[in-house]
């Protein structure tokens, strides 16, 4: 075998290596970051239960804003049929309601135009009162 023919060979060799290297710490990360997630989680404080003056504006925002023709919230006494029950909705959590009241999704529109702390209102009510 030639010197070229070897030269060759081991930089197969180290790049074999290297990748299997690689995908080592691929499958670490993949296996690290939903427990770093769900420590971080576990770290944070539950959100502060809302004030009943809180409570008494997020349902008033929920109704004036039409969330109540279509979606079931019991607390806010609404019983619409387009949008997806809140009450029992054990998936729905704040960042999942700002986001959406923000942004829309499906057939619901975006209500983006709203001031912040009104969708963090609403999406906390809604999150606190769901049964």
């Amino acid at each position: 075998m030639s010197l070229k023919g070897e030269v060759h060979m081991e930089r197969v060799a180290e790049t074999g290596r290297t990748v299997k290297l690689s995908l080592g710490a691929l499958a670490l990360v993949v296996v690290a970051l939903p427990l770093a997630g769900a420590l971080a989680a576990a770290d944070q404080p539950a959100p502060a239960a809302l004030t009943d003056e809180q409570l008494a504006k997020g349902r008033q925002l929920f109704n004036d804003n039409g969330c109540n023709a279509c979606h079931t919230l019991a607390d806010a006494n609404s019983a619409g049929m387009v949008g997806p029950p809140f009450d029992g909705d054990t998936s729905l959590d704040k960042g999942l309601a700002v986001a959406t009241i923000t942004n829309g999704r499906g057939p619901m529109p975006n209500f983006g135009w709203m001031d912040a702390k009104d969708i963090d209102l609403i999406a906390s009510y809604i999150v606190q009162v769901k049964k």
